[in-house]
């Protein structure tokens, strides 16, 4: 285990398996006491706080604002701070405009875009009391680039891209600082069943993983706006 993260409390939310796992095991193993969040984990909030180097399991659905205010609440009052937020968490639907529901469509952009604002905006409020912190969203080349049957993954992507600036410049007077990592495709659950794509051709968790912990660990006085990590043949 390393100590470029000792002393440091990263939430990522999300971050029970995929990218989000990989991510919370490298920011755990730099010594950082990290929360991930998940649906499916038992209801009771924890009692202890998490040690350096371990990692804690807590549940949350982040499209239910009750819900986020909690978690904050709690990670807050064991830890006495919350250093690092990672905006992992999201869905994917893969379809034409045409094809796609209004139901697929809430649901993507209440989990990728809404569960970002509910989960910065508690961040935000915590960090500024204590001077300072770190919103790292996840965001996509998919953010950037308009590409086919993508509308509503895509179109979340754009915006959380638009609101992590507009958070960015909102917490410059309390040492707040957002950064977006735009990924090209990884292999995850998500993208490798599609058709077409090929594992030689993807990023592996741990590329994007090592970009988050170089933004995690930069001194507060480091601003980092965005990052744009490709895989060889460029989106794909």
């Amino acid at each position: 285990m390393g100590n470029t993260m000792n002393g440091k409390v990263v939430l990522v939310t999300g971050g029970r398996r995929g990218l989000g796992k990989t991510i919370a095991e490298t920011l755990a193993k730099e010594g950082a006491s990290v929360w991930v969040t998940t649906r499916q984990a038992a209801q009771d909030f924890p009692r202890e706080p998490v040690k350096p180097g371990e990692i804690g399991v807590i549940q949350l659905n982040v499209t239910d604002e009750n819900h986020v205010r909690n978690v904050f609440q709690q990670i807050s009052s064991l830890h006495k701070q919350i250093d690092v937020l990672i905006n992992n968490a999201g869905i994917g639907v893969f379809k034409s405009v045409i094809e796609t529901t209004l139901e697929e469509w809430n649901k993507v952009i209440q989990t990728n875009l809404t569960g970002v604002f509910l989960c910065s905006r508690e961040a935000f409020h915590y960090m500024k009391e204590q001077g300072g912190g770190r919103i790292i969203n996840l965001s996509s080349v998919a953010g950037y680039l308009p590409i086919p049957e993508n509308g509503a993954y895509g179109t979340s992507k754009y915006a959380v891209r638009g609101f992590s600036e507009i958070l960015n410049e909102e917490g410059k007077p309390w040492n707040i600082r957002v950064s977006i990592v735009s990924p090209g495709v990884v292999f995850t659950d998500m993208s490798k069943e599609r058709p077409g794509f090929q594992r030689e051709d993807m990023l592996m968790p741990k590329d994007v993983a090592e970009t988050i912990l170089d933004i995690a660990k930069r001194p507060l006085h480091v601003r980092i706006d965005e990052v744009k990590i490709l895989p060889p043949k460029g989106i794909l």
